[in-house]
């Protein structure tokens, strides 16, 4: 059942990377956007590879990829950062290397991911939003 549950989530995972790229809208279709970045960390080492989702209460969700320092920036599509001011649930998620034996597992715990009960509020401007996620906390 975790199997098909892991392959479901990267589908949907890929599906909606495939949206937020192809679906950049014009100009005209962009809103007042706030520039967002900041460091993930898990367990006090940075989270190398993990995807952020911030998803606003209406709107479009902004996305951001960490490098090997836990950095990311979110982008609300492929030509432009940001994300939408106001309060945004966040999910993190991290699925392991492919052909590894835990290829098809998040290696964030789902109390960030599927069952995330992470917030953050985006203001006009510049934010920095950093998440020093613990995976012994529930």
């Amino acid at each position: 059942m975790l199997i098909h549950y892991t392959k479901f989530s990267q589908a949907i995972c890929l599906l909606t990377v495939g949206l937020f790229v192809g679906c950049s809208g014009g100009a005209t279709d962009t809103p007042e956007l706030a520039q967002v970045s900041g460091t993930i960390t898990l367990d006090g080492a940075p989270l190398s590879k993990a995807s952020v989702t911030f998803q606003p209460q209406s709107g479009s969700s902004s996305v951001g990829m960490t490098d090997e320092a836990g950095h990311y920036e979110l982008a609300y599509n492929k030509n432009t950062n940001g994300a939408v001011p106001g309060k945004h649930s966040v999910t993190i998620s991290k699925m392991g290397e492919p052909g590894s034996p835990n290829d098809t597992e998040d290696q964030v715990p789902p109390q960030f991911n599927r069952n995330s009960k992470l917030t953050a509020e985006v203001k006009p401007g510049e934010n920095t939003v950093n998440f020093d996620l613990d995976s012994k906390a529930k």
